[in-house]
């Protein structure tokens, strides 16, 4: 039997993040991988996908070189490159990163195989290395086997051999014509990216918009952009059968407005939701609850059985990479250090990687004024950032939601290139209490995407409902 001070099941981000902290603080640490370290994000989901979209980013300008003046061949995507280029980014990060021999370097004992919980305090699992079964014995285990993509209950669904953002990533050919189910940022994302490399891609969607977890008037106007960019979106839509035929793949469309539609596609991609990986590590057995979207546990990130913590995908809160490793961060302070500290949700941002971005912190306009009444609007047009114009990116808008009277921000919606990196100082300054007025005064670098921020944040002077006020009661404006 091995004993450990912490076992972590699961390489992913979180488990990373653990995994060196512990080796660093000099407790005697084990990570036990089903299959490759580096998790979903390296190896089915933010890396490759960000690796295509880039792909399809190059091919869209090369077709629309001429709008910067640029006459230039329009070569056709080669998908086998485009993969090449693909496999060679995650490749790249494994070496550097999330190279198992890194982390035993660090004197983490990495182990490769599948695993049940024997009792709160010993994990079973088969050395896929050494063949042997270990028992590891620990004082502390973590949880963090993430997620996997879920399939639809559509009839003949299972008979036409589906992708889903797992084995899209195998494809050897481009399909010529794909159906996307699901209009969330994994099917926005991917829908777009393959589009702009050659094929013709369909968005089904069950609701009345896509991206429902973002502001209304993000959705609508990304919604407008797509179909711009030559997608089909089909909203309100559900896949009534699937059937597999030898001309492709025939599935039977339902919707209120235009009854049942049939299409045919050569291939479908899932992209409508995601399940915990729990299955076979035998945590009911040992007192561990698991609900509908994971593993339970408290606002310390620990389960009922109190040496037993998990993060990331597993537990079904903000399904992000970065969040698994605030997460991890947090379990650090709470395992290793006295006065455990609770999650604090209160400022999350994430980025929806499209063109153009969609990137988000806080609430939305719809949230705000239900929880606060009345409140302030802000926007600026990416048509109003010289920047933007400058290099033909003008597609956008930054819309910032803030409380009445002091210029509080509640929420922020970017819309545009280079969304995911601006976002970060409205986090900032939600983070820390910084007002939009503070804001104002910040020296911003011109002329950048980000200034953009110093814009939104003059507007309070202008618009907001304090100066605004203030003008009436002194009779100016």
């Amino acid at each position: 039997m091995d004993t450990y001070d912490l076992t972590i099941i699961g390489g992913g981000s979180a488990g990373l993040v653990l995994a060196v902290a512990g080796a660093t603080l000099g407790k005697k640490t084990a990570l036990v991988e089903k299959h490759r370290i580096g998790g979903d994000c390296l190896w089915t989901g933010c890396v490759p996908s960000k690796a295509l979209l880039k792909a399809a980013k190059v091919a869209n300008y090369i077709q629309n070189a001429e709008k910067y003046g640029v006459v230039a061949p329009s070569p056709a995507p080669d998908w086998q490159r485009v993969i090449g280029y693909v496999q060679s980014t995650q490749h790249a990060i494994e070496e550097e990163h999330d190279n198992p021999e890194r982390f035993r370097e660090m004197g983490v004992d990495v182990i490769f195989g599948n695993g049940h919980f024997e009792s709160p305090n010993t994990f079973v699992v088969e050395d896929a290395e050494s063949g042997e079964t270990r028992t590891l014995k620990s004082k502390k285990f973590v949880i963090s086997t993430g997620s996997r993509p879920l399939a639809p209950p559509i009839p003949g669904l299972e008979s036409c051999g589906y992708l889903d953002s797992e084995t899209v990533w195998e494809l050897e050919t481009l399909p010529n014509r794909m159906l996307v189910v699901g209009a969330g940022p994994i099917g926005v994302e991917l829908g777009q990216a393959f589009h702009r490399l050659g094929a013709d891609v369909t968005i089904a969607q069950r609701s009345g918009r896509i991206l429902t977890k973002e502001d209304l008037d993000v959705s609508d106007q990304m919604l407008h952009y797509l179909r711009a960019d030559g997608l089909t979106i089909r909203l309100n839509t559900n896949i009534r059968q699937v059937t597999q035929e030898q001309k492709g793949t025939k599935v039977t469309f339902s919707s209120s407005e235009n009854g049942n539609v049939e299409q045919t596609f050569d291939k479908i991609l899932i992209a409508a939701g995601r399940a915990p990986n729990v299955e076979g590590l035998e945590l009911e057995q040992i007192g561990v609850r698991v609900g509908r979207r994971g593993i339970e546990v408290n606002n310390k990130l620990q389960t009922r059985v109190k040496n037993i913590y998990a993060a990331g995908d597993v537990i079904g809160h903000y399904l992000f990479t970065h969040v698994a490793a605030f997460q991890a961060q947090l379990l650090l302070r709470n395992i290793f250090f006295p006065f455990s500290k609770t999650i604090n949700y209160a400022v999350v941002p994430w980025t929806t990687f499209c063109d153009p971005e969609v990137a988000r912190c806080g609430m939305t306009e719809a949230e705000a004024r239900e929880k606060y009444g009345a409140v302030d609007v802000f926007t600026l047009d990416q048509g109003d950032v010289d920047r933007a114009v400058a290099e033909g990116e003008t597609q956008g808008f930054t819309k910032v939601i803030a409380s009445r009277w002091n210029g509080k921000i509640l929420g922020v919606h970017v819309v545009g290139a280079n969304a995911g990196e601006v976002i970060h100082e409205y986090v900032l300054a939600m983070q820390m209490g910084i007002p939009l007025r503070k804001l104002s005064g910040m020296i911003h670098v011109y002329p950048t995407f980000s200034s953009s921020t110093w814009r939104v944040a003059g507007k309070w002077f202008s618009e907001g409902t304090l100066i605004q006020t203030l003008r009436r009661a002194i009779g100016v404006g």
